[in-house]
């Protein structure tokens, strides 16, 4: 355990005002392990245990392995070799704890009036500083093995998207008061407060950050009848051929001797035999395999869903902020200033949606990392649900009476559903094109070709029955496959055409689009700082547009795609009136006042 003394700053150190400065001179608290400590103006350090806990999480991956490989090597022959795996994993596990007590010796971190400074680095010093006017979200996150010794991380969030890393500020790792104290104290807009006497929040003068009478309005519940809602996503199926790409390469890597082996055990039919039995049964082995990919993807999607979102709540505080806490072998808790809450978006992939389903994310600033994965990760504030509870939901978050989700959306016009119709026939076209050389190859192939083909199989795929099974389709199956790909491409169409929307609501502008992932995007007026307004040459053509709302929260742009021109940019006129005035020329020469270009 650390003490008092290496909390302190070095002699020479200028410490700006601190917390405790601000509330009259206040030099020392109480730590949470009941001895004095200074207040968060003074550089501290990261918890000893983080070392520990970082053993443990390294020693569950490397340990196991060894004694596999040990295993492994024993079964090969190679008894002298095996005595290397785990002297050797111990090792490398205690050079690891080794660094990370450096690490921990060379980390500092502390919370002033102004700002929140972090120094790090072995032998590359880095020092690190964020004005605590730009933190805009606090993510505490407690990882089952944390959460054995008490800690959790800390990640303060600017929003910033410079580059991977340089948006965030990470203490790995403190104890879960010091982590729930600081979220509350960086987020509070009010005048800094330092830890009360027991470094928890709940020591704190009541209207302080760490007040124990703060008081939460609670948004939303874990249901875990939404659990029902996970498997509802094209993924499902993907789980189960994520497994049997898996096999493949193993299969690959072994010069196909896997399947060889397997066979030759068990003696399985052979691949002739076994491509006859498919195509024989085909209405059979087919339904049944897509089944087999469904129940395997049903129950690793909703383990997921399980450990993702267990003990879920959404709460507001008495201060506006949002604050999100889920997680059943991690521990999450993600706080977002409510002044920063510009908007949600109602989220609702296709199979999701047609099971009744959405869910919310925020359109907020000091969501946004180096890349939209992420981005998308942070700012999901619900799991799936009813979509009339998602709705409700997002009323909620932006606090009007009338929900602006429900105001009446302007279709757009019948030129967006010519140009998805010329594109659905450019892929019928292609899928025609496809099917013919399929159908064509199938027929020209010599017997000859096919032995090579199939041998060139069983290197890659452990049940080599794909080339065999089209070698055995009916010529005509081909022409199936193009009258298919034509009547996905144009109700993929017509679907992609109904999804566009946009609409306006006092205080927010709406934005709906989308027919694999559907939006409806409500955004704050206020919060809009630009019109970005782009005409490819084919929509110059049809007289259409893409209007986008820029603005600094979420993905920093948000288009109507596809609309009229005048539509278009009357609705971003009146959306933030004056702000596109400037280039606009009311009017069409008879006597019409539809904005158009200046």
């Amino acid at each position: 355990m650390s003490s008092p003394d290496e909390h302190r700053p070095e002699a020479g150190e200028n410490t700006p005002a601190g917390p405790a400065d601000a509330r009259g001179g206040q030099e020392e608290t109480a730590s949470p392990e009941g001895g004095a400590s200074p207040s968060t103006a003074d550089w501290q350090r990261l918890h000893p245990f983080s070392v520990w806990a970082s053993t443990v999480v390294a020693g569950v991956f490397l340990l196991p392995s060894a004694i596999v490989g040990t295993v492994v090597l024993v079964v090969a022959g190679q008894p002298l070799w095996a005595l290397a795996p785990v002297p050797g994993a111990l090792a490398f596990l205690a050079f690891m704890t080794y660094l990370d007590m450096l690490r921990l010796r060379a980390t500092r971190y502390r919370v002033t009036a102004e700002r929140m400074e972090m120094r790090s680095g072995i032998v590359a010093k880095a020092y690190r500083s964020i004005p605590r006017e730009r933190v805009r979200s606090v993510d505490v996150a407690a990882p089952l093995y944390a959460r054995i010794f008490g800690l959790c991380s800390v990640t303060v969030g600017t929003g910033e998207k410079v580059g991977p890393g340089s948006d965030q500020l990470q203490l790995l790792y403190v104890t879960a008061e010091q982590g729930e104290w600081l979220r509350r104290d960086l987020l509070y807009r009010g005048t800094p407060t330092a830890a009360g006497p027991s470094g928890a929040p709940g020591d704190a003068a009541d209207g302080e950050p760490g007040a124990g009478g703060d008081e939460e309005t609670e948004l939303a519940r874990l249901d875990r009848r939404w659990f029902a809602y996970a498997p509802a996503t094209t993924a499902t199926l993907g789980v189960g051929l994520g497994a049997i790409t898996g096999l493949l390469g193993l299969n690959a890597q072994t010069g196909g001797t896997g399947w060889d082996w397997i066979s030759g055990q068990t003696g399985l039919p052979s691949i002739a035999e076994m491509s006859s039995f498919v195509m024989a049964r085909f209405l059979l082995v087919v339904p049944l395999t897509l089944l087999g990919l469904l129940v395997s993807g049903v129950i690793v999607l909703t383990a997921v869903a399980v450990e993702t979102w267990w003990d879920y709540r959404l709460t507001r505080e008495a201060d506006g902020t949002v604050r999100l806490r889920r997680g059943l072998l991690t521990s999450v808790s993600l706080s977002v200033e409510g002044r920063r809450l510009n908007g949600v978006t109602l989220h609702e992939p296709f199979v999701l949606r047609r099971t009744g389903g959405a869910d919310v994310r925020a359109v907020a600033t000091g969501l946004a990392a180096a890349d939209d994965k992420k981005t998308n990760a942070k700012s999901r504030l619900s799991p799936a649900m009813p979509r009339q509870r998602a709705r409700e939901l997002a009323a909620d978050l932006m606090r009007t009476p009338d929900s602006p989700l429900d105001v009446p959306l302007a279709a757009h016009p019948r030129a967006a559903l010519r140009r998805r119709f010329t594109r659905a026939t450019v892929v019928t076209v292609l899928g025609a094109v496809l099917a013919g050389a399929l159908a064509w190859l199938q027929t020209m192939i010599s017997a000859a070709w096919w032995k090579v083909v199939h041998e060139a199989e069983r290197e890659f795929i452990p049940v080599p029955l794909a080339t065999s099974t089209v070698e055995a389709a009916p010529s005509w199956g081909w022409a199936v496959l193009a009258v298919l790909i034509s009547a996905v491409a144009f109700w993929y169409a017509v679907g992609s055409y109904r999804g566009l929307g946009h609409g306006l609501h006092p205080r927010y502008l709406v934005v709906r689009q989308g027919m694999a992932v559907r939006d409806t995007v409500t955004l704050e007026r206020s919060a809009v700082i630009g019109w970005r307004i782009t005409r490819s040459p084919f929509q110059r053509r049809l007289g259409l547009a893409d209007v986008a709302a820029t603005t600094a929260a979420g993905q920093g742009m948000y288009a109507a795609g596809d609309v009229g021109l005048g539509q278009g940019l009357a609705w971003a006129d009146e959306a933030v009136p004056e702000l596109l005035e400037p280039f606009l020329v009311r009017g069409d020469g008879h006597g019409g006042d539809e904005p158009s270009h200046g």
